[in-house]
């Protein structure tokens, strides 16, 4: 896995999308935790061609976060902290990161008693090495004397009545070393470099420290590395894999009624459900339903549902639903419901409804699309998009003293709206109609728009509420916006022609045909029809306010 070449581009983007992206574009299998790891922090790294390992290597190298191999998951863990070295000298301190080095003094030849053993918290002590070209400075012999100099600083203390050595400390846990003349007598030597309280090296072999989630994954990449070709069962555990199937990825694997297993590279089918502990491969159907823990690779079908614990890149296709916890690059469709907790990209289409949080392509609904935002198109009577298109437009036309309409979409580039329109004023009969439409905001500018309706309306003239003939009102919008107040703002005054065509069975008592009253007094462009069912068309205008 590690040699498979990839290209990426990264430029500052959150480690945990770089990560995404390896996943989703190339099928790598990652482990990992989320609350061990620093994800949010910002990686660019851009080469073509090179293997994965490269990519790793580059793309981790100034995180604190490391990767190993474990079975075929890349295990993301802790990277280990390089110890410090503080080092204390004449001139001062400095910092070093570098492994401590011990310098072992040579022993002296003298009956002296050798000094106890240091705990390893204390001094290591290192010579200051001889410049070449120059001689070591030797101690100055001096004569035995009685009485005891009094110590100096940075001195050793001198008696003739002992030859062992006493070294002065200089600072807590040093000393300063010191040699014996031929007398006996100790004399200090040149300022020695101290290393203070200097940390154990590190041990090479030791593994980096894992979270408890991290060595539940490794545990379940480690035991999920059998792979077999064929497995058929029963009934879990009545199969040719038996107790094993939860840790055995299958090239083919048959269910005569239901199967447990770690994984599918190939395909997998079973009469009633399959469950799958990791990744899915492939194909997968089953008569009721399918589980897969994790990422899913290929296509998904079940004649209820279809549960994802992971990433999908592929399809799901259900009877009745299709829920992915994470991201889905493909499609979902579903004879009820469709939920993705993560990105959509693809095709979302439902009998009833959809959600999703970001949406990048297509969500088709026959009654309501819910998301956070959306990239394209979402179709629906009702599109609740909480960063889409929201807007309220009230208009007079030449057909309806008041209308209204409440637009919703994904965005400008789309939307849906649900419209309405009443008269009953003056002598004229009573009419008022309910109706569905969809438009698009083709062009916008800061004060201007230009925005194309279609719109389709059942009109009701019976003064006893609803007319059960076919009495349809078409019309075609398209409206010029203005912003008179502010450049950008959502309030704009709306005006523009219209195209109109009615499509009528309704039959008139009083005029003794078919005929609807929303002509009366219109100049028709058409007027065409049989003895059951009249086509009319107009020309008229429509404006307003739209908030």
């Amino acid at each position: 896995m590690l040699e498979r070449n990839v290209s990426v581009d990264f430029q500052k983007v959150p480690l945990e999308s770089a990560l995404r992206t390896l996943r989703q574009r190339y099928g790598v299998n990652l482990s990992y935790s989320n609350t061990a790891l620093d994800l949010r922090q910002p990686v660019t790294l851009r080469l073509q061609n090179q293997p994965l390992r490269t990519v790793l290597d580059n793309l981790l190298r100034d995180t604190n976060v490391g990767y190993q191999l474990v079975g075929n998951q890349v295990v993301l863990h802790p990277a280990p902290t390089k110890p410090t070295t503080i080092t204390a000298s004449a001139a001062g301190t400095t910092a070093s990161t570098a492994a401590p080095t011990r310098t072992a003094e040579p022993k002296p030849a003298t009956d002296e008693p050798t000094a106890p053993n240091k705990p390893a918290s204390q001094t290591t002590l290192v010579k200051p090495a001889t410049v070449p070209g120059k001689e070591a400075s030797k101690p100055t012999p001096r004569k035995p004397t009685s009485a005891t100099t009094a110590p100096s600083a940075g001195k050793s203390t001198v008696s003739s009545n002992s030859p062992k050595r006493t070294n002065t400390p200089r600072a807590s846990g040093t000393t300063e070393p010191s040699s014996s003349d031929s007398n006996g007598v100790t004399a200090s030597t040149a300022p020695a470099t101290a290393v203070l309280n200097q940390p154990a090296a590190p041990d090479s072999s030791a593994q980096p420290t894992s979270t408890p989630e991290e060595k539940a994954d490794s545990e379940e990449a480690n035991r999920a590395t059998i792979t077999k070709p064929v497995q058929v069962s029963f009934f879990w555990p009545l199969g040719s894999n038996g107790f094993s199937s939860g840790r055995t990825v299958n090239k083919l694997s048959l269910n005569v009624l239901a199967g447990y297993q770690a994984g599918v590279d190939g395909f997998e089918a079973a009469s009633l459900l399959n469950v799958d502990r990791y990744d899915v491969k492939g194909a997968q159907v089953a008569g009721v339903g399918n589980v897969v823990g994790k990422q899913l690779t290929g296509f998904q079908g079940a004649g209820v549902m279809n549960v994802l614990g992971g990433e999908a890149n592929g399809w799901q296709a259900a009877g009745v639903l299709n829920l992915a916890k994470n991201s889905v690059s493909g499609g979902q469709a579903a004879g009820v419901f469709n939920a993705t907790l993560g990105e959509m990209r693809g095709v979302q289409a439902a009998g009833v409804f959809n959600v999703a949080r970001l949406v990048h392509g297509v969500q088709l609904a026959g009654v309501v699309n819910i998301a956070d935002s959306v990239d394209g198109i979402s179709i629906a009577p009702f599109n609740l998009v909480r960063h889409g298109y929201h807007r309220l437009e009230i208009t007079n036309s030449e057909t309806w003293p008041v209308s209204a309409a409440l637009k919703l979409g994904g965005s400008s580039a789309f939307y849906t709206f649900v419209t309405g329109a009443y008269d009953d004023f003056g002598s004229g009969p009573r009419r008022w109609a309910l109706g569905y439409g969809f438009g698009t905001e083709a062009w916008s500018r800061k004060r201007l728009s230009l925005a194309l309706d279609a719109v389709a309306m059942h009109v009701n003239e019976e003064q006893r509420g609803w007319t059960d003939e076919l009495n349809l009102h078409n019309q075609l919008r398209i409206m010029l916006g203005f912003a008179p107040f502010k450049a950008g703002s959502r309030l704009r005054i709306v005006a523009g022609p219209t195209v109109s065509v009615l499509v009528t069975e309704r039959y008139d008592s009083g005029e003794q045909k078919i005929y609807s009253n929303l002509t009366k007094g219109r100049k028709l462009w058409l007027n065409e029809g049989s003895a059951r069912t009249r086509v009319l068309g107009w020309f008229g205008y429509s404006a307003g306010v739209r908030f």
